[in-house]
């Protein structure tokens, strides 16, 4: 599954949200039943989603907490939304805290959604708010609130090399990332007004999705809920010249996520996937997730013997070579720059680059 969290997008000018908008906007009236009772988001909420990713509607997006409201009232349950909220919460970090208990729920939905789009007397889902257009949803972040961000640090020989560190590390080099630096896929990096040395890093993301205290590498990659395509943008004139590393890459906006989750069964071998770094269309990045000199699943491991990983906690497994400090000259991301991390498999995530102003 691709999973993602979306906020609606606000109405043409002159709508409005209803009257009792103390509540959400009822849907329209559908003919079947107890389906006329279901409610559908405002804009400005966020709510877990599913991209659809093949047939006539792919790429839009399914309200999945919404379409299950919807298969159960068909089904004459009732309080058809309660019991969706409690199976199938659509607060995205809910719904990864609880995600072994969840997912299951989650692909019976996107199944039933699928088939209903093959039958003539299907409910109507668009009419319900649980089909959405991908032109009339915004994409956040996928994990807009991890509980932690566990990064690697020169994971990538090629890396290691280009910054000076010819031999590589013995062991998983971690540090922490501030999780209030997540912004998503259609949000701007922005340049803070105090750096002048403003970084790209394209990495690959784990998503953890069980709790994981002291496990072994070859059961590992059983905790990983899905994958997803990061940036972990960095200000070298603070992580380097001042030796101010935390800050550094933890400035607002310096962790971009998504555009999806990639549920971890459609990634067999996380170790054999193509990242690439464009910025401006240029490339600047290009390898594959088989270089890391620390697999995955070692970082998992390592990483689990002295601190508990929870679900919903992101993994940043460090960059490959072609990183913008190490060019001649250095080329540092400016104001109107794109930045677009590419993993094969996992998605395309693109964000626009603007400068902050004094």
């Amino acid at each position: 599954m691709h999973l993602v969290c979306f906020e609606h997008r606000p109405a043409a000018p002159g709508a409005r949200p209803p009257a009792d908008s103390g509540r959400e906007r009822p849907c329209d009236e559908l003919k079947a039943p107890n389906l006329d009772a279901l409610e559908a988001s405002w804009p400005g909420r966020r709510r877990l989603g599913a991209l659809l990713t093949e047939g006539p509607r792919a790429g839009d997006v399914v309200d999945l907490n919404g379409a299950f409201a919807v298969r159960l009232a068909l089904e004459d349950v009732g309080a058809p939304e309660a019991e969706a909220d409690s199976l199938l919460p659509s607060d995205p970090m809910l719904f990864l805290r609880r995600f072994e208990a969840t997912l299951p729920h989650a692909r019976s939905v996107l199944e039933f959604v699928q088939a209903c789009l093959g039958r003539w007397d299907a409910p109507d889902l668009v009419r319900a708010g649980s089909l959405l257009r991908r032109r009339d949803v915004r994409l956040t972040a996928p994990v807009p609130a991890p509980g932690k961000i566990v990064c690697v640090a020169r994971n990538y020989a090629t890396h290691a090399a280009e910054i000076g560190q010819a031999a590589p590390p013995e062991e998983p080099v971690l540090f922490l990332k501030a999780a209030s630096a997540v912004i998503g896929p259609e949000d701007d990096i922005v340049i803070p007004a105090a750096s002048a040395q403003t970084d790209y890093e394209g990495e690959l993301a784990v998503v953890i999705g069980r709790r994981a205290r002291r496990v072994h590498r070859a059961e590992a990659l059983a905790f990983v809920a899905g994958y997803t395509v990061a940036n972990d943008v960095s200000a070298r004139d603070f992580q380097g010249q001042r030796g101010q590393h935390f800050i550094g890459k933890s400035c607002d906006g310096f962790a971009p996520l998504g555009p999806a989750l990639v549920t971890a069964d459609e990634i067999d071998d996380p170790q054999d996937l193509a990242l690439t770094t464009r910025v401006s269309g240029e490339t600047m990045q290009s390898a594959r997730t088989k270089e890391m000199i620390f697999p995955v699943a070692e970082i998992i491991a390592f990483a689990s013997r002295l601190m508990t990983l929870e679900p919903g906690d992101v993994l940043l497994t460090g960059t490959p070579a072609g990183v913008g400090m190490a060019r001649k000259p250095p080329r540092w991301l400016h104001d109107g720059d794109v930045v677009e991390i590419e993993i094969e498999r996992v998605g395309r995530l693109h964000n626009y680059v603007r400068q902050e102003k004094d």
